[in-house]
């Protein structure tokens, strides 16, 4: 019998137990007492979030025109930004858990990006932002595994995809990432006895047997480190009310993966339900707060970590700048993003404002994308992971890393 079907017999897989697909890793046991690198976690707002909802120049009369009242920043409890473009900007008041970041200037944001593709497809503008592309294609590798060969860690998990999804598309084709639901819950499916016969079986110096013995290594190592009760005290409050309570959780795991210095270097989580065609007065502004309050949770949960950590949050694109019949917005075009850490030159909006006049607007109905995403995450790996192939990570960009919010 086969060693591969003798894991079939078993229901044993390489696999997290509370997920459908874990890959090999590096392991460098010796990892407790090198150097601390840096930190790099990618918040995907699925779904198009609305950008002007957020983030907008209340009193420009183009804004004031286009939306319905209820589905513009609310002039009472605005929370003003400053001046950008000329412009006095201000964020949704349920954004205050983020307002206090930015004003604390840990928090930058950058408006008007985007993709360049013009896209409205949620599947096609999802798989470029996390491909890392800018014209659809067949690929085997998203922007994040690209990086990583480049970067060769060593650490036992530089990579992982947080929450019960499945592995990041981010990172397809990576053979050092994982996808993890809930640490404690890590284990090889199968009978306790399991690990132990899997490890008689690979001893060879096969691939095969490299990527067992790796794999059972990992976990191995994730169950030890999950008995330390430090690692899961969280000091900052996360909030737990209805859908939001998922996205919290999926910050808390993340946390602790962080503390336990097993090595993480890329995350992503995700955070869905921001396609609001209809009752968006009702359901974004509720939404907005939950996301709010778990970010900054997050981060003050990290407070150890600021000089390594940076975060980034994004959705695939905006809305449309005038609001429908239906109390909501449609698929837009540019959008929102946040950039999160330490080393972040916050308090400001960067990126070029390209307006909300009639003609100023992508198609006549978009906000324009002045920004390619992509430059935001090139700034990042550039300056911060001192990446030196970012044309290799992203191959078809046009531009370098020039917004200085680092």
């Amino acid at each position: 019998m086969q060693r591969r079907d003798f894991l079939k017999g078993l229901g044993a897989t390489f696999a997290l137990s509370s997920l459908p697909h874990v890959n090999a890793f590096a392991i460098n046991p010796q990892f407790a007492t090198a150097k601390r690198e840096e930190i790099l976690v990618f918040v995907f707002m699925k779904g198009g979030a609305d950008g002007l909802q957020l983030a907008a120049p209340i009193g420009d009369t183009h804004y004031i025109q286009a939306r319905a009242k209820d589905l513009r920043i609310p002039e009472e409890g605005a929370l003003g930004l400053g001046q950008y473009a000329g412009l006095d900007f201000f964020m949704h008041p349920k954004a205050k858990a983020l307002r206090e970041l930015y004003q604390s200037k840990d928090l930058a944001l950058v408006h008007a990006t985007g993709l360049q593709h013009g896209t409205r497809s949620h599947f096609q503008a999802c798989n470029l932002l996390e491909l890392g592309y800018a014209q659809p294609q067949a690929a085997t590798k998203g922007w994040m595994t690209r990086f990583l060969e480049t970067l060769q860690p060593q650490g036992m998990l530089p990579a992982v995809t947080v929450g019960n999804r499945g592995l990041s598309a981010a990172l397809l084709g990576a053979q050092n990432a994982a996808a993890i639901d809930n640490i404690k819950e890590t284990r090889l499916n199968g009978e306790a006895f399991v690990p132990d016969l899997l490890a008689t079986f690979y001893k060879g110096n096969t691939a095969l047997d490299q990527q067992a013995q790796h794999t059972l290594s990992t976990i191995k190592t994730l169950q030890e480190h999950a008995k330390d009760a430090h690692v899961h005290q969280h000091e900052a409050h996360y909030p737990t009310e209805g859908h939001i309570e998922a996205f919290s959780e999926q910050l808390k795991q993340l946390a602790t993966l962080i503390r336990m210095e097993v090595g993480v270097q890329m995350a992503v989580v995700e955070l869905d339900g921001w396609d609001h065609h209809d009752g968006q007065a009702h359901h974004f502004p509720k939404l907005l707060e939950g996301f709010s309050k778990a970010l900054a949770a997050f981060y003050n949960d990290l407070q150890a970590y600021h000089k390594r950590l940076t975060i980034v949050a994004m959705s695939e694109f905006g809305r449309r700048v005038r609001s429908n019949r239906s109390g909501g917005t449609d698929h837009g075009h540019g959008g929102l993003a946040f950039v999160l850490g330490g080393a972040v030159k916050g308090g400001r909006i960067y990126g070029d404002w390209p307006g909300l006049s009639n003609d100023q607007l992508d198609r006549s109905v978009d906000l324009q994308v002045t920004t390619d995403y992509r430059l935001i995450l090139q700034e990042i790996l550039a300056k911060r992971f001192k990446a030196d192939q970012l044309d290799f990570v992203f191959p078809d960009l046009v531009g370098a890393p020039t917004l200085g919010f680092l």
